[in-house]
């Protein structure tokens, strides 16, 4: 225990120490919120006027939902992937805290200490070696892909979820029904406090490691219980934060649009050393799982290893090893199962599709609620991290020699991450100052209640939705992961049939361009021509 202490506090420390580096500081304060809201990144924007929204709104049950954001209709913080489990937690603190606060920023820095010490337990515990474990991970924590989502889809960044549950599957344990049930139902509910998107990631983690554990025992259903506890807890926990209430359209999403390239592993995207490669569509992008070029040497190092060993000890021999060796031909199992899931259902290489897509699309739709399975990839990138490194302590009878290994592979992947690094750090390190339309244009603040837009327009949204938290006021349109279209167009129309009739809904302002101005009766309204395609009636 005093290893793994040790290598936890290691793990954590490096990982806030690259944030600093990476991110500054500048961000961590509460009250400094213009970087956000000048974030080139309209997703960041949803997700912290999401949360601001919810944050000041009134309780309700289920008690993640909010109507400020789609007046009058209620949508769960789910959809707007504003981390519904701090939401609520801060949600019930507010007493306490000021009505503008961002805490994106502490979350980034808590995500990067816990991948750093998530990463070093897993690496502890597979090589054995607390001298590998604190070199290998910064592989983990500074990988491409969290430096990709971090501040873009915040919550998606949180990768110490994936190498917990890993943690959970390399460490050595005995079955206890009741222990595995809390520990599965308590991974249920980080990931759906958190983002959905890990409930399959960490539940076909706990899958392997439920098969692995329960080896030899003839008694299936037991082994059964903490997967239902995980399954249960998941459920629980949506409905909870409102995800099933929220009258959200869920069809006409199909899984596939959002997958991975099969280049994906050594395709930088441009942000690294290596040139980007071309994808089958542009979408692909959410499949980005670039292992970098310090992972991709130790990988060819690990492979020629491998292949070695393989020929010394000929096709009996390695069939043997892998007889004594369970868990090593699970892990092959779990990356090729993630791997499949996330390139379905088409495999492409580069622009080039070379197992085209013969799914029905009925299947599609009922698998449409996880439709960016491109991010799929990321457990099999962790494992091949993992196995890299394992294979490199391993290999050498001189455990100096696999440390200078890895030392210098962590220089290439440092030389790879460097221009982006660098970019990020100047944008997240800037002054910036932020003003709402409203805040300049418009009537007194409190001649009216409610914001309607009569077009669709995401800067707007974003921006009236973060004038709304600030004052107290509704909006009728926001941005959610799931659409309520048909609700917000309905709502629209009432709007125009009262105006129409010169009776408008009181204490409303009204948002238009150039097409909607054309289309409303807006003979009752003061306009105000905002600019070339943006006017503000009242």
């Amino acid at each position: 225990m005093k290893d793994r202490n040790m290598l936890f506090f290691f793990g954590a420390a490096i990982g806030v120490l690259l944030f600093i580096i990476t991110y500054g500081t500048a961000i961590l304060d509460p009250f400094n919120d213009a970087w956000i809201l000048r974030s080139p990144d309209i997703d960041i924007r949803q997700h912290y006027v999401g949360f601001l929204n919810f944050y000041n709104d009134s309780w309700t049950f289920p008690i993640g939902n909010t109507d400020s954001l789609s007046y009058p209709y209620q949508v769960s913080i789910v959809w707007t992937d504003s981390i519904p489990g701090v939401c609520v937690l801060l949600k019930l603190f507010r007493f306490m805290l000021p009505q503008t606060f961002q805490f994106f920023g502490i979350f980034g820095l808590v995500t990067f200490a816990l991948n750093g010490a998530f990463a070093a337990l897993l690496v502890y515990e597979v090589t054995k070696s607390r001298t590998a474990a604190i070199l290998s991970c910064p592989f983990f924590i500074m990988s491409f892909t969290v430096i990709h989502r971090l501040y873009y889809h915040t919550a998606l960044a949180s990768h110490w979820i994936i190498l917990a549950a890993l943690l959970l599957f390399f460490g050595n344990r005995k079955y206890n029904i009741k222990r595995d049930a809390m520990i599965y139902a308590l991974f249920s509910f980080l990931c759906v406090s958190i983002h959905s998107y890990f409930l399959p990631m960490a539940g076909g983690i706990l899958l392997i490691d439920t098969i692995y554990i329960n080896r030899g025992k003839k008694k299936s259903l037991p082994m059964l219980i903490p997967l239902i506890s995980f399954c249960a807890a998941g459920l629980l926990s949506l409905f909870v934060y409102g995800a099933f209430s929220s009258g959200v359209e869920h069809g006409g999403f199909a899984i596939g649009e959002f997958n991975s390239n099969l280049n994906t592993l050594f395709n930088s995207l441009g942000y690294g050393i290596l040139p980007e490669l071309p994808l089958v569509r542009d979408t692909q992008y959410e499949g980005f799982g670039y292992l970098g070029l310090g992972v991709l040497i130790l990988l060819c190092i690990s492979l020629v290893y491998l292949a070695y060993r393989a020929v010394r000890k000929g096709f009996e021999g390695t069939k043997q090893y892998f007889r004594d060796h369970m868990r090593t031909g699970l892990t092959i199992l779990m990356g090729l199962c993630f791997a499949v899931a996330a390139v379905f259902p088409e495999a492409g290489i580069n622009s080039i599709v070379i197992i085209p897509d013969v799914v029905p699309g009925i299947i599609k739709r009922m698998m449409g609620i996880f439709r960016s399975n491109g991010r799929f990839i990321w457990p099999l990138m962790y494992l091949i991290m993992l196995s890299c490194i394992y294979v490199i302590v391993r290999m050498t009878k001189k455990a100096a020699v696999a440390y200078v290994l890895i030392c210098a592979c962590l220089l290439l992947q440092s030389a790879d991450l460097r221009s982006w690094v660098m970019e990020k750090r100047e944008f997240y390190t800037a002054e910036y100052k932020y003003w709402c339309y409203l805040d300049r244009y418009g009537p007194d603040k409190d001649t009216y209640d409610h914001i309607v837009m009569t077009f669709d327009n995401g800067d707007l949204k974003m921006d009236t939705g973060y004038f709304a938290s600030k004052y107290g006021k509704t909006i009728n349109r926001f941005y959610f992961a799931r659409v309520i279209d048909n609700k917000i167009e309905d709502q629209l129309e009432k709007y125009r049939e009262a105006l129409a009739a010169g009776d408008p809904e009181p204490g409303c302002i009204y948002f238009f361009d150039n097409e909607s101005i054309d289309e409303w009766d807006t003979g009752y309204l003061t306009i105000e021509k905002l600019g070339d395609n943006l006017y503000l009636g009242y």
